[in-house]
């Protein structure tokens, strides 16, 4: 049994909109970091450390990702009076309900090298924050070696 980490710095690029809901999709990422590693079967743990920003799988289709965005701005809005208020008035509280509700981890399977996902499915990073940031993802990887 191998444990293997890796780390993807990302810097995420928010659009001031309504929603605040910006998303990349990882997956290309992930399975190169998965091809390069000696791990043949196993999982991936994809954790984002931070509160304001989580991880999903989705299918990666314009139209949904639309849906998807709309979606929290109706379940979590944006401009409701929330007790939170940050240093320098931040005013994000919506960012944290909404990145807690999501979650920061996520668990794939790994077999032959290959992260195991539907034929659409696609690896998400979501920032709910209102500003840039740079981000870390941390993948670790746990299984047998590759032979």
């Amino acid at each position: 049994m191998r444990v293997i980490t890796r780390k993807i710095n990302w810097e995420t690029k928010v659009t001031p909109n309504e929603a605040y809901v910006a998303m990349s999709n990882l997956t290309p990422k992930v399975q190169a970091i998965a091809g390069e590693t000696y791990i043949g079967s196993g999982t991936v743990t994809i954790f984002i450390p931070g509160t304001t920003a989580a991880v999903c799988t989705i299918e990666w289709e314009e139209g949904l990702l639309g849906d998807f965005q709309e979606a929290w701005s109706r379940l979590v809005p944006r401009h409701l009076d929330y007790r939170h208020k940050f240093l320098w008035e931040e005013n994000n509280a919506f960012s944290h309900i909404r990145a807690s509700m999501l979650g920061q981890s996520l668990v794939v399977p790994v077999v032959n090298r290959r992260l195991v996902l539907g034929q659409f499915q696609q690896i998400a990073f979501v920032e709910f924050d209102n500003r840039s940031r740079q981000r870390e993802v941390i993948l670790q990887f746990i299984g047998e070696q590759a032979g």
